[in-house]
């Protein structure tokens, strides 16, 4: 049986949710509760020191880096297929991927971040002496707080991502070409709260999350009405959040 450690059901959590919901999969959900820090705590920290979400353990293999899982569920669980039907539409999830990793997310951490107010208590401060020094620094830094200079140029580039995904829709009906893919389900979720941000979505993105919200499998990981709320706890990581 496998077991998913995750936030609720937005971000690179609702990626792995997703992933799972499509293929059928049973899994043991085991929630982490970002507001509180749970991830920082010393037994989550022997499933991850890097103190992110999501974890996958199968077995006697501890998974992390969302994406990387949602690769590994898609060899190991084949039916259905979603990494790619030939070497141009894996180049795309493979791509789409790392930007997700790279660009979104790090930028609506700095955003949302920046938007709440959100701030750490001592307990959560005392916690983050527990992670990897270069991640210490980054929830250091995040506990300082975000300037707005900083966050409005985050909000330029989420700006810009979108975009850069309305482009992609020009030429096909899924960010992989002609099927939904995983390019689709690392990307949604990140997109689902590019409004929250100060970004609005086009017609043609809004039309593309419309109908990844409309698969039932969708609804079924993310609740229905689906729900991408996050949590304002992730602090601005470089290439991802939680």
């Amino acid at each position: 049986m496998i077991a998913l450690y995750h936030g609720g059901p937005s971000g690179h959590s609702a990626s792995v949710l997703i992933a799972l919901a499509e293929k059928d999969i049973a899994f043991a959900s085991r929630p982490v509760d970002l507001d509180s820090f749970a991830q920082h705590r010393a037994e989550y920290l022997a499933l991850n020191p890097a103190g992110q979400v999501p974890v996958l353990v199968e077995g006697d293999r501890t998974l992390t880096e969302s994406f990387f899982i949602l690769l590994y569920l898609d060899e190991q669980y084949p039916r259905p297929a979603l990494g790619g039907s030939d070497a141009r539409a894996r180049y795309a999830v493979q791509k789409w991927g790392k930007y997700v990793e790279t660009h979104i997310a790090p930028k609506l951490a700095i955003v949302r971040w920046a938007a709440s107010g959100a701030a750490a208590d001592a307990e959560c401060v005392a916690g983050f002496g527990r992670l990897p020094p270069e991640r210490r620094a980054l929830w250091e830094r995040a506990a300082a707080g975000i300037g707005s200079d900083e966050a409005n140029a985050a909000r330029t580039a989420i700006a810009k991502a979108a975009q850069r995904i309305d482009a992609a829709l020009a030429e096909g009906p899924w960010l992989a070409g002609a099927a939904y893919s995983l390019a689709d389900i690392v990307v949604f979720p990140h997109v689902a709260l590019f409004e929250e941000a100060g970004v609005s979505p086009s017609p043609a993105l809004r039309d593309w999350m419309d109908r990844i919200r409309a698969r039932p499998q969708v609804r079924k990981a993310l609740g229905e009405p689906a729900d991408h709320r996050a949590p304002v706890t992730m602090g601005p990581e470089f290439g991802r959040w939680g």
